[in-house]
């Protein structure tokens, strides 16, 4: 494995760590989340620069890199410190050009990926019920067969953005009698259809998108909708699975931009706090937290850039993806806490950035499968 980015990747890097510098600067980063809204000027600015198409193929548009790039893009997104910056990317790429790249038809692709280059399209990922989160499979939302289309009946939950895509994609059983991971299909349900409903969630944490609950009254999808096309109605579940290595790498690549900047924030606090004659980070106390920040940070990078690899060279990395989805996440919130008790007093005031790097943590902590699910994966994983 050559841990060295291509020119190319590097100079991919520079160019969206320049476009954060320049259109993020934490002074607004901080104002957007306290009015609770990001401003999709800076969104589109960001789509501009074509990043939404790196890893899409030439003849849909894109550029034709590969899953390592978007895993850059998302992780010098996140080291902006905006949630809300990083997960409208994510309505485009993540939920949007990779799902479609990965298990779309030839229609499909041809229909949607140049909008996806070109940053003109989002998509949600509506997977979660009431009643069923870590449990997907025993989803109640139904997709009624009429001959050339479904009609849909169900409600979705904590659906990121759901209020603000063009299109969802919503796991939905349309064979009552099948088993149960068996009967489910993946369908591209427009948002502008008669009988879709979203509501915003009121929330602690990631405050500059929505995270809503989704109704669907009668929907009707077409059948040329399902993903895949028709021929993948009722396998649904197998289009899941094919797209949880890609989600979990881009959680973690986003989970280590904001581990470390994070991280960056403490370590400057310890430098310019001075107490008792002397920077705090000459204490031991302070040093030894740092130190393992660093560590752990280290070792996030290393398992994402791991993943990556493994990805872009389409080799087997189901267990690989678990780990590093639990790896990163967790060194985010670790970093943050620690970051907490580094600041002290001032880390629990709205005019430092801490106490939002620690709430928004909390966030692909649990969302994108909880750390105990990831554990469990990764003990089937192993035989267990």
């Amino acid at each position: 494995m050559d841990f060295k980015f291509t020119e190319q990747q590097e100079m991919l890097r520079a160019m969206v760590r320049e476009f954060v510098e320049k259109e993020c600067p934490k002074h607004l980063v901080r104002k957007w989340d306290e009015e609770k809204k990001f401003p999709l000027e800076v969104f589109h600015k960001l789509m501009s620069l074509g990043l939404s198409g790196v890893a899409i193929p030439t003849k849909y548009g894109g550029m034709g890199g590969s899953i390592i790039d978007y895993a850059i893009v998302c992780e010098e997104l996140a080291r902006s410190g905006s949630w809300g910056l990083g997960s409208y990317f994510n309505a485009v790429v993540m939920y949007g050009a990779d799902i479609i790249l990965n298990c779309g038809n030839e229609e499909q692709k041809q229909l949607f990926l140049p909008k996806f280059a070109k940053g003109e399209m989002r998509f949600a990922y509506g997977i979660t019920e009431p009643d069923s989160g870590s449990d997907a499979a025993a989803a109640k939302t139904s997709a009624v067969d009429k001959g050339d289309h479904f009609v849909l009946n169900g409600t979705k939950m904590f659906i990121t953005l759901g209020d603000d895509v063009d299109y969802t994609v919503t796991l939905a059983r349309t064979d009552k009698n099948l088993p149960k991971h068996k009967g489910l299909s993946l369908l591209l349900v427009d948002t502008k259809s008669k009988g879709y409903s979203a509501k915003p969630l009121k929330k602690i944490a990631g405050y500059t998108d929505t995270t809503c609950e989704l109704v669907f009254d009668n929907v009707i999808v077409p059948k040329s909708m399902v993903l895949g096309g028709p021929e993948m109605i009722n396998h649904g579940w197998e289009l899941l699975l094919r797209t949880l290595e890609i989600e979990h790498l881009l959680v973690a690549a986003n989970a280590l931009g904001y581990a470390q900047v994070a991280f960056d924030d403490s370590l400057q606090y310890a430098k310019d706090r001075h107490a008792f004659g002397q920077p705090i980070g000459k204490f031991q106390a302070i040093s030894h937290m740092l130190a393992e920040m660093a560590v752990d940070l280290h070792l996030a990078r290393l398992s994402v850039c791991h993943l990556a690899w493994l990805k872009a060279n389409d080799m087997p990395c189901y267990k690989e993806s678990c780990i590093t989805k639990l790896v990163a996440t967790e060194c985010w919130t670790k970093i943050a806490l620690r970051g907490m008790e580094i600041l002290g007093g001032y880390s629990l005031t709205m005019d430092f950035d801490m106490q939002r790097y620690l709430r928004d943590s909390f966030i692909l902590l649990i969302g994108g499968g909880t750390k105990q699910i990831q554990k469990n994966m990764i003990a089937r994983a192993i035989g267990l």
